[in-house]
């Protein structure tokens, strides 16, 4: 699968396919929400949002392709002034296929070359086991924890 298997950083053009993308993997999981405001957004908001990401020092979006179809996502959310938040999501049809690890290196290499990134941050369900084996197989370590969820960081620098 990896020869067609494309992962690269998100551009204005994908803004209609990620949308679709992010209302798919929010309807497949009962971890990830789409907030009721970006089902409203537009293909031509969501173009100028990805101008801006891909042009930031502390924010980006990585995708990764199959035959056309975005099937995971990683982002990389600029938070305060030397830290940025992380998260990654797969389709539920590609689970297993290690994508969510490709994604996790690029962003975490991308977040290491940056001049404007220290660490990066995350929450996640404590009833997520993979995404939590995935943080912790890539530095993440527990910084805080909740009834409902656990607060990670890694160091970039």
């Amino acid at each position: 699968m990896t020869e067609q298997l494309t992962l690269r950083e998100a551009i204005p053009d994908d803004a209609s396919n990620l949308i679709a993308f992010l209302k798919k993997v929010a309807d497949e999981s009962e971890f990830i929400e789409f907030e009721s405001s970006l089902r409203f957004l537009t293909v031509e908001e969501e173009k100028i949002e990805l101008d801006r990401i891909y042009n930031s020092t502390q924010d980006n979006i990585f995708l990764a392709i199959f035959e056309g179809d975005i099937v995971g996502f990683a982002r990389v959310a600029h938070a305060d002034d030397k830290s940025s938040e992380f998260g990654v999501v797969v389709t539920e049809e590609f689970s297993g296929n290690n994508i969510a690890s490709y994604l996790t290196e690029d962003a975490i290499n991308w977040s290491t070359d940056s001049k404007d990134i220290n660490e990066l941050t995350l929450e996640v369900y404590r009833d997520n086991s993979v995404a939590i084996h995935i943080y912790e197989k890539y530095g993440f370590s527990v910084e805080s924890e909740t009834e409902e969820t656990i607060f990670m960081k890694r160091l970039v620098k």
